[in-house]
């Protein structure tokens, strides 16, 4: 079987190298990592990844914006947001947007894992 490919977003580079780990340890490839959301539109284009790990507050331009970039780019893309941001109505509207997850930081590696096996490996 393939490796799911996986674009991590993040200006972050400790959630980059601890998600790549988490990812890499269960069976994803991490195609590509970006730190913005200009980034991500581009490197999404090119490598064209199985799901995307994306944060919602980033330089340059932010998730919600690169979300809706992303999907209209490509209707089936899977956004997996990771945020430190618990407010109920921005998990909603990215739900609404089209976001497939939304996993809270400081996330367990629980969290990714069953991210994973529900929404990336059952697909």
């Amino acid at each position: 079987m393939d490796k799911k490919r996986a674009l991590l977003v993040d200006d972050s580079p400790y959630i980059l190298k601890t998600l790549a780990a988490i990812l890499e340890r269960h069976g994803c490839l991490v195609a590509g990592q970006a730190t913005n959301g200009l980034e991500a539109v581009r490197l999404y284009r090119e490598l064209k990844p199985d799901f995307v790990t994306l944060d919602l507050v980033m330089p340059q331009m932010g998730g919600i914006q690169t979300l809706q970039l992303l999907k209209r780019i490509d209707d089936k893309a899977k956004v997996v947001i990771v945020s430190s941001i618990a407010d109920q109505s921005k998990i909603v509207e990215c739900v609404r947007m089209g976001a497939i997850h939304y996993i809270l930081k400081p996330f367990e590696e629980d969290a990714v894992v069953d991210m994973l096996r529900h929404h990336i490996f059952n697909s």
